[in-house]
């Protein structure tokens, strides 16, 4: 079988016409070069060289192939470059999935480092839910999801991926600046939310299970009466004072129109994480990883993950 590395040391004979000189150039011994000069000859069955006691001669056959394969072999080149690009995590494409609030805040910031000094790198970026990347990583369509999970509402995700945590992310309730909460100098309780009117995500999602769940640790059934997955939806309707909402920190956008009530008696929390396959420990995306666990590390006013292990 041919070797590229054949065609390298063969070009740099022909155009030096020595094996001791293309040997020191390559940094390989004179009878290396030999030696793959003859495997090559006998390879395809062409003399390329004659051999005489002190220098060689190329024949017209080697540089009628020289002339022809300079183009090949400057392809070849590129392509090993590329390749060490590739390896370096320096060229290639990555694939990220994530939910929508997430870009606000961490994946710019991941996302400034992952391409800093990659120019070449191409990405893409799908949104969704966790129920709806999860698969999609399974089976390889995205490389990179970023998902949740809430308190309250148990989630487990596939042994196929690896699961790197990232943050803990408070979830706050808004009202409008006019609630009567609002001005309380003390802590509310969340019991003190039974009569409201509340915005929440649509049924079905993890968000609104949460809020039924936490009403029902309460001692009530949150009167549920607008439902919008589109969080800015949920902050115009917060600030027109129509409801109140519970909403993750990353689709908090404080205003003088919405404010966050403080909660006495606890909120649950938004678990984020990065997901990816087991099998796909490539450069570019263990990079990404890097990026994201750095990002989410530069984020002020969440707490990071406890290792395992830690008390």
């Amino acid at each position: 079988m041919l070797q590229t590395s054949w065609l390298h040391t063969f070009e740099a004979v022909v155009r030096l016409g020595s094996f001791a000189d293309a040997g020191r150039e390559l940094d390989y011994t004179t009878s290396a070069v030999s030696q793959q000069m003859a495997a090559l000859e006998r390879t395809t069955g062409l003399q390329l060289f004659e051999r005489h006691s002190r220098h060689i001669t190329c024949t017209p056959t080697a540089t009628y192939l020289y002339e022809r394969s300079s183009e090949l072999i400057g392809l070849l080149s590129r392509v090993q470059n590329e390749l060490t690009r590739l390896s370096a995590g320096k060229a290639g494409r990555i694939r990220i999935g994530s939910f929508a609030s997430a870009g606000t805040a961490l994946l710019p910031r991941a996302f400034e480092r992952f391409l800093r000094n990659r120019d070449d790198i191409e990405v893409t970026l799908d949104e969704g839910e966790p129920h709806d990347l999860v698969p999609r990583v399974v089976q390889g369509d995205i490389d990179v999801g970023l998902v949740f999970r809430y308190d309250l509402v148990p989630r487990t995700w596939p042994n196929e991926l690896r699961v790197m945590e990232l943050m803990t992310e408070p979830l706050v309730v808004i009202a409008s600046s006019r609630h009567r909460l609002v001005r309380r100098k003390r802590p509310a309780s969340f019991d003190q939310l039974t009569d409201e009117r509340w915005i929440a995500t649509l049924e079905g999602t993890a968000l609104h299970s949460c809020l039924l769940a936490r009403g029902v640790a309460s001692g009530f059934r949150p009167d549920i009466a607008f439902r919008t997955n589109n969080f800015a939806a949920v902050r115009g309707l917060v600030s027109a004072a129509v409801g109140v909402a519970i909403i993750p920190t990353f689709a908090y956008d404080p205003s003088k129109d919405i404010k966050a009530l403080t909660i006495g008696d606890g909120l649950p929390q938004r678990h984020v994480a990065a997901v990816s396959r087991r099998l796909d420990d490539g450069p570019l995306v263990n990079a990404f990883l890097r990026s994201l666990r750095d990002a989410a590390d530069s984020m002020t006013g969440y707490r990071k993950p406890v290792p395992q292990g830690a008390s």
